[in-house]
């Protein structure tokens, strides 16, 4: 559980773990998520988590990306490339008619022009617009 540390970003991760854990047992149990994980000598050293949307509008289904993350010390070794490769195979096996995700214009992978390297476009005429909830 040691990429829990590397997740500083989230002030909700508790030090021991049980906060990942916990999360990791509530996605499981998602049907439309996707958790893939890239090993090394039995060492989580990176993830990526998508969901498929059904659209009533589009003719199909999308799959968002919603978190791509790879220990410090493997990137820019193929890693991220990789588990992108597997997740778009998923979303092929699963007939998505797109794969969309979201980068924060201050990352280094947005500043080192990951994502367009892989084939993916900005899409400038969209908005993302987020609201936080307070359900308890």
């Amino acid at each position: 559980m040691y990429l829990h540390k590397e997740l500083g970003w989230n002030p909700a991760f508790k030090a021991d773990g049980s906060t990942l854990r916990q999360r990791l047992q509530e996605l499981i149990t998602e049907e439309n998520a996707l958790l893939l994980v890239a090993e090394v000598n039995k060492r989580v050293i990176g993830y990526i988590h998508g969901e498929t949307i059904t659209y009533l509008l589009f003719a199909g289904r999308e799959m968002m990306i919603s978190e791509v993350f790879v220990d410090e010390n493997h990137r820019g070794s193929g890693v991220g490339q990789a588990l992108m490769t597997a997740i778009e195979a998923e979303a092929a096996q699963q007939k998505c008619f797109r794969i969309t995700v979201m980068n924060g214009r201050e990352r280094e992978s947005y500043k080192r022009g990951f994502y367009p390297s892989l084939g993916y476009q900005e899409r400038g005429q969209t908005a993302v617009f987020s609201k936080r909830l307070d359900w308890g």
